[in-house]
């Protein structure tokens, strides 16, 4: 990543942020697992449990009240299962975004942190392919985007934006899921009292689906199966 920022990630409602600060030329210490196991499956609540694992180091967590009474310990809750007691799911106590998980099972593991991949900023999402972290075997994408700016000067909250993550939309293109598509925008009236947010989503059925139906329609019309009358006449036929 050629900016040199860290990555960023948030949970939903922005109380609990964190960045991730990785040292140059150590990318590759950084991974993206997808992980379908019952545990994570669950917790995330997602049939595609997906993590960026980094090395703890470089993991640094804040969190931000909104009211005087909201304390870290409610924020930032820790949650662990009683068949997974080394380990521990970090999430926020007020949107119920999931975070991170940490395990000190394998004990190898324990200077590592899995953070959940959706909880990364948008922006920040695209740049784990400019990083290596996410192979490169796509087109050049020529959307524009704008960095967002960053301030030394002391913590600060960070906003969220909603647009789509090439890499990811590549790797699911030709599945089943790229079938589906969802659109989503908004749009606003010149002097600003009208503002419209829509969501469109679309359906592609493949054309093995249609020669699949096409088949079986022509299969129900041949002479395999017997007319209502005919069978009648042999029940007919049968009566004692």
């Amino acid at each position: 990543m050629s900016s040199g920022r860290p990555l960023r990630g948030s949970c939903y409602c922005g109380r609990n942020q964190y960045i991730v600060q990785i040292p140059s030329g150590a990318s590759e210490a950084a991974q993206i697992l997808f992980d379908t196991t019952t545990a994570h499956r669950l917790s995330s609540a997602t049939p595609l449990p997906a993590f960026l694992r980094v090395p703890l180091s470089w993991y640094h967590s804040e969190i931000f009240p909104f009211f005087p009474d909201e304390t870290r310990t409610l924020i930032r809750r820790i949650y662990s299962h009683p068949t997974e007691q080394s380990a521990m799911r970090h999430f926020c106590g007020y949107c119920g975004t999931p975070l991170s998980y940490w395990s000190e099972e394998p004990r190898s593991e324990a200077d590592y942190i899995r953070l959940t991949l959706g909880s990364l900023l948008s922006e920040d999402l695209r740049d784990l392919e400019d990083l290596g972290i996410i192979p490169d075997e796509s087109e050049p994408d020529l959307m524009d985007v704008t960095p967002t700016s960053t301030s030394n000067q002391g913590s600060q909250l960070i906003g969220r934006d909603f647009t789509g993550i090439p890499w990811f939309e590549s790797m699911i293109l030709g599945s089943r899921l790229g079938n589906i598509r969802t659109t989503k925008g908004v749009e606003e009236s010149r002097d600003g009292r009208i503002r419209v947010e829509y969501e469109v989503t679309e359906w592609t059925a493949d054309d093995t689906e249609d020669d699949g139906e096409g088949k079986v329609s022509d299969a129900s019309s041949t002479g395999s199966k017997r007319k209502r009358g005919e069978a009648d006449d042999v029940m007919g036929g049968n009566t004692v």
